[in-house]
């Protein structure tokens, strides 16, 4: 038997157990929230909360109707620099709901 290195196994290991799903799910909702708040600041980030990611949908919930106008404008770019951050294309759409007004 030969000695494989974890940098090697661990993709088809996570890939096997059925985590991948998973993983980048929790990658671009925490991705997603870091670079809100590098962009907007984190008074004018509260107003938008990413509530879930799955087959390539971001599920995100706005409490502020100004939020939700100026993310849907953005909704190319900040799609692109969650794919980028994350290193792989998973988010392909942004789906942007009112929450509370």
């Amino acid at each position: 038997m030969t000695w494989e290195s974890l940098k090697s196994i661990l993709p088809l290991s996570i890939k096997n157990a059925g985590l991948k799903e998973q993983i980048t799910s929790q990658n671009v909702l925490l991705g997603a929230e870091k670079i809100l708040k590098a962009r907007w600041g984190e008074d004018q980030a509260q107003y938008i909360s990413f509530v879930s990611f799955k087959d390539g949908v971001l599920n995100v919930s706005a409490t502020s109707p100004a939020a939700m106008q100026v993310l849907k404008l953005e909704k190319i770019n900040f799609i692109n620099a969650v794919n980028h951050l994350i290193g792989e294309r998973a988010v392909l759409k942004i789906e942007i709901r009112s929450n509370g007004f």
